[in-house]
């Protein structure tokens, strides 16, 4: 899915993996987004390249150098990877609120970060082919033409997350769920703060 935005630049993308450290990701995704306002950043779980064949789940175990076994054994890392990809996104979002210049907030709250979620299918998405042998083919069609229960198809999901200073109303129309930014309330004093510093400005520019 593209990121359907008039006038923002085309999206910075990350792969969260097993191995990757959590701390690198939220550190190069904060400096990103202070640093370009028109530029989104998506965050996601597809695999490296296109076109691989499907992995069997027995074999997942047993994948390249890198990642990791543990309680999602079993999973393709498509899919153990998105809790991962999901704690990374709230920590950004948390940590990117906490870097705003209380000098931008409007009616007293600093606005965060836009976020677009997004769900599919490898497969569909054309990131797998499946690597089924002829018997297995012949032995699935004979069931279809029994009438018996229908072939069982094992889907290998993703996740896509797309996190934006400004909104981005296409990415809805093409099927992403939407989450409006976390507000950022000042306190008393940071208030009376701004309104000073606004009244002063006010005051300087009516000079």
């Amino acid at each position: 899915m593209s990121t359907a935005g008039a006038g923002l630049a085309a999206p910075h993308e990350v792969r969260i993996t097993n191995h990757g450290k959590i701390a690198s990701w939220v550190a190069f995704a904060l400096d990103h987004l202070q640093k370009n306002e028109d530029k989104p950043l998506v965050l996601h779980t597809l695999p490296a390249t296109k076109g691989k064949p499907a992995v069997p789940a027995d074999d997942i175990a047993e994948q390249g150098a890198g990642e990791k076994k543990g309680k999602r054994e079993g999973l393709h890392p498509s899919m153990s990877t998105i809790p991962r990809l999901v704690s990374v996104v709230e920590i950004i979002k948390r940590e990117y609120l906490k870097t705003l210049n209380p000098a931008q907030a409007e009616a007293g709250s600093l606005s965060g970060l836009h976020q677009y979620n997004e769900i599919g299918d490898l497969e569909e998405a054309g990131y797998i082919e499946r690597a089924e042998d002829e018997a297995g083919r012949l032995e699935s069609l004979a069931h279809a033409l029994e009438g018996r229960n229908h072939v069982k198809q094992k889907k290998i999901g993703f996740m896509r997350v797309t996190l934006s200073r400004r909104e981005i109303p296409g990415l809805v129309g093409l099927g992403a769920t939407y989450q409006r930014p976390a507000l950022r309330k000042l306190n008393k004093s940071a208030r009376a703060r701004l309104k000073k510093k606004l009244r002063k400005q006010g005051a300087e520019a009516g000079a």
